[in-house]
């Protein structure tokens, strides 16, 4: 086979240029190979200072470890102290911590309900009440701890006495033709004539004269007994109703009940009206 001089010298050209690139890929290959290397030992450094970085913070958390333990132990020393002081022990002071907490539960779900629910269960209210004295007269109260929950109770109490209402009652517009006998016998009233004088008695203040009232007046029907009153019922006396514990607990106390129920009952005490309510001196 014949080449022409042109031929040959294209081949020797192109055998030229890829020597030339297989020596410039071997050179660019090299040179990528050293800048990992470079790269590689820098790496290799930063990773032997980030160790020795990390090491020296272990060691720096261990001893401050050591530091909040030691001063743990001085706090709770101090705690045993003042618990010796005052003559009792840590358990005991968990448990009246304890005792604290579910007691602002309590006082925390009575705070939550309605003034109505409230009144329901106002006993319960006064012995929340009761019982934070108690826990009041505990040495244990004396700590700052129990000092602030105590506080935080006392003000929950606040609040819900003054959410509660002193009692629970409807409210009726006299209209014309009305008198206390027929508000009363009305269903949805107490459907009782004969307890007339329980609305007389709980609107005093507006009625002076039972047998005259006024269209648009408007009446508090009661419908729960408050704390301090009381409700007359049949064959009771100001001495029986006096030395009632709910009441004022002492017969010889009648003569304050009536005194302060005066404009209610007249100038005799022995007479008194079944319905009628009662203010309870305090």
């Amino acid at each position: 086979m014949k080449f022409s001089i042109k031929a040959l010298l294209s081949i020797t050209l192109a055998l030229s240029f890829a020597l030339c690139g297989v020596t410039a890929s071997l050179a660019q290959e090299e040179m990528d190979m050293e800048t990992y290397n470079a790269q590689l030992a820098e790496w290799q450094e930063r990773e032997a200072k980030a160790k020795q970085a990390l090491e020296d913070c272990q060691n720096q958390v261990s001893e401050m470890q050591t530091q909040v333990e030691d001063l743990q132990a001085q706090i709770d020393q101090v705690w045993s102290d003042i618990y010796a002081e005052i003559g009792v022990s840590k358990a005991d002071v968990d448990a009246f911590r304890q005792k604290l907490q579910a007691l602002d539960r309590q006082v925390s779900g009575l705070l939550a309900l309605s003034p109505e629910a409230l009144f329901q269960r106002r006993d319960e209210v006064e012995e929340a009440e009761n019982q934070l004295e108690t826990y009041k007269k505990n040495r244990i109260s004396a700590l700052t701890e129990m000092q602030n929950l105590i506080a935080t109770i006392e003000g929950k109490l606040t609040q819900i006495r003054n959410k509660m209402p002193k009692a629970i009652y409807d409210e009726y517009t006299v209209v014309v033709g009305d008198y206390l006998w027929k508000i009363s016998g009305k269903p949805d009233i107490y459907d009782n004539p004969m307890q007339w004088m329980r609305i007389y008695s709980y609107n005093k203040e507006q009625i002076k004269d039972p047998d005259l009232i006024y269209p648009d007046q408007v009446f508090k029907i009661q419908r729960e007994v408050g704390p301090d009153e009381y409700l007359v019922a049949k064959g009771d006396y100001l001495v029986k109703i006096a030395g009632n514990s709910e009441v004022m607990g002492d017969p010889s106390s009648w003569t304050k009940l009536y005194e302060k129920n005066k404009d209610i009952l007249g100038e005799d005490p022995n007479l008194i009206f079944p319905y009628t309510v009662l203010v309870i001196p305090k």
